[in-house]
């Protein structure tokens, strides 16, 4: 599951690099003079000490990585492959291969934090680039590993980062409660005061997100408070979110000087989560339209779009910032305009819709697919009729409608079909006895033993057997007291499919039968209930379920919760 959503060539191509520069360091970096007698804990300890300096950062952990080569020491290894990823900050493919490295020698030794402190890294990695699935799937990891080896300090980190995942895809309630559960642990054993200021700034803004505006300004005033005590920067960032949490108590002024004083220092550094920044030019932008300055209001939106193509980030923010662009632009009847930054809306669109594809009710969109599409249109029509757009504009944007309606249209047509498909399995189900086994006579086999056999699939059916995983014809005519032959031979005839659909079929039933009966076997997720049901693999339930039913399992369960 590793890595689903990266391109393969660029990844590959870090590996490569990873190989070819590791090796050639080893020819061409010199460990200096000064760090030869130095022990591997040293280097480390001047490594954090000089994080800051990027010159001296580099030397350090290339040295601790090259002596741990020399010396063969596996934890030295762990942690300079980790130091080093942290040189190709700009560089995702690259680090990505770095940590990769880390956590391969990390699983051997599990010790000094390790493997689950590179876990976290390169979940960061994948955070900072949206992709959530894959961020969560590496911290659950590293909550794996710290579970394991009792550390107790990264099974909460671990479990306040999935709880910050949770926040993105708008399951605030129960992101509350592991951040919370996550402040008790801070409190009980004196967790350092960094983690704590971020516990505090992560509650306040999932607060913020459930409307619950005097919990969310409690807890970004302890930790400002915190943060100003222990001289830690985080209070920039506790500023900007008091500030958004500010503008929805309508105290704007005051929310406009908070915003402001974080935002310089938040647009400076490496963002913890670069939401607070999205979040910082897009409340200063409605602030600045509250009090009338439409050209402070195009800035910061501006600053969204500028963001959004440096980084290819995407979140809803981001396309709320791009509806404001709609808007002012449609308001100066800038067809042109507008038209791009719908084309722009839709792209981003397509990728939230992909994201969140099992969410998309939780995302609260103002403009839907449809009604962008008709105002695109609208656009495209009076544009034909301006004298200065030109036959090949008018072409090529024509084009772009028809693949947009044609795609929307195709979503919609099967989005109708497997609406069909599920009434037809709820009813179905619901409604219809078991099928009778048919009598069907066989010149190969006696009836004495066609009996026997069916006698045995029935009590097979009825003990709910067809659960086990890895059922096969050999073991199962053998503890029917048959043979593989006989047992293929009476499934294909009387229960009219080959052996392993029989199977397939079985489990796909009860699944069905589980999940519309089940409130909790819904929420586990398509990997347990396809173990729990006897695959071996989530792919291959999700196929089987199709290919049963007509839809997937994940839009069944959808549906059942609706």
């Amino acid at each position: 599951m590793r890595a689903k959503n990266i391109c393969v060539l660029p990844l590959l191509l870090g590996v490569f690099f990873v190989m070819t520069t590791t090796q050639g360091y080893s020819q061409k970096f010199v460990i200096p003079d000064s760090l030869k007698n130095k022990t591997l804990d040293e280097i480390e300890n001047l490594y954090i000490t000089f994080r800051k300096d990027s010159i001296k950062k580099n030397i350090y952990g290339r040295s601790l990585l090259q002596r741990a080569k020399q010396e063969n020491n596996d934890l030295g290894l762990a942690k300079g492959y980790r130091l080093v990823s942290f040189l190709y900050n700009n560089d995702a493919p690259i680090r990505i291969a770095y940590l990769d490295s880390s956590i391969a020698i990390g699983k051997k030794i599990k010790r000094n934090d390790y493997p689950e402190i590179s876990y976290s890294n390169l979940a960061w990695v994948y955070f900072q680039m949206g992709n959530y699935d894959e961020s969560l799937e590496l911290f659950l990891q590293a909550l794996k590993y710290a579970n394991q080896t009792n550390n107790k300090k990264f099974y909460y980190i671990s479990k306040h980062n999935i709880a910050l995942i949770k926040t993105k895809v708008g399951e605030q309630e129960e992101a509350i409660k592991i951040f919370k559960e996550v402040n008790q642990h801070n409190i009980d054993y004196k967790s350092t005061d960094w983690d704590r200021v971020i516990t505090f700034l992560t509650l306040a803004n999932a607060y913020r997100k459930v409307n619950k505006l005097d919990s969310a300004t409690f807890y970004n005033k302890k930790g400002y408070l915190l943060a100003k005590e222990k001289e830690l920067e985080l209070y920039n960032f506790l500023s900007l979110n008091e500030g958004i949490n500010l503008f929805y108590k309508q105290n704007y002024q005051v929310a406009l000087d908070s915003i402001l004083t974080g935002i310089t220092y938040v647009e400076n550094e490496k963002v913890i989560d670069k939401e607070f920044l999205i979040s910082g030019y897009l409340h200063l932008s409605k602030l600045y339209k509250k009090f009338k300055n439409p050209k402070k209001t195009l800035e910061y939106l501006k600053k969204i779009d500028h963001f959004h193509n440096s980084t290819n980030f995407t979140s809803i923010e981001i396309r709320q910032g791009y509806e404001l662009l709609i808007r002012h632009y449609k308001s100066k009847k800038d067809k042109n305009k507008q038209l791009h930054y719908i084309d722009k809306l839709l792209t981003i669109d397509s990728i939230l819709d992909y994201r969140y594809k099992n969410l998309n009710k939780r995302i609260t969109k103002e403009f839907d697919t449809p009604n962008l599409l008709k105002a695109k249109e609208a656009i495209i029509a009076d544009l034909e009729s301006e004298k200065n757009a030109s036959t090949k504009q008018i072409f090529f944007i024509t084009g772009l409608l028809v693949l947009s309606l044609g795609g929307v249209g195709y979503y919609y047509y099967n989005q109708r079909r497997y609406k069909k498909r599920f009434l037809q399995l709820v009813n179905t189900t619901r409604s219809l006895p078991p099928a009778p086994v048919k009598n069907k006579a066989s010149t190969q086999i006696s009836q004495e033993k066609i009996d026997h056999l069916l006698a045995q699939l029935q009590k097979f059916e009825a003990q709910q057997d067809f659960l086990t995983s890895n059922i096969n014809t050999k073991d199962l005519a053998k503890r029917f007291g048959s043979n593989s032959s006989y047992l293929s031979i009476v499934v294909n005839t009387y229960k009219e499919k080959s052996f392993s659909r029989y199977i397939s079929d079985l489990r796909i039933d009860y699944a069905v039968a589980q999940l519309q009966a089940n409130p909790k076997f819904r929420k586990y997720t398509i990997k347990a209930i396809a173990q729990e049901i006897g695959f071996n693999n989530a792919e291959a339930f999700a196929k089987a379920f199709y290919k049963k039913t007509g839809i997937y399992p994940s839009y069944f369960i959808k549906n059942l919760e609706a």
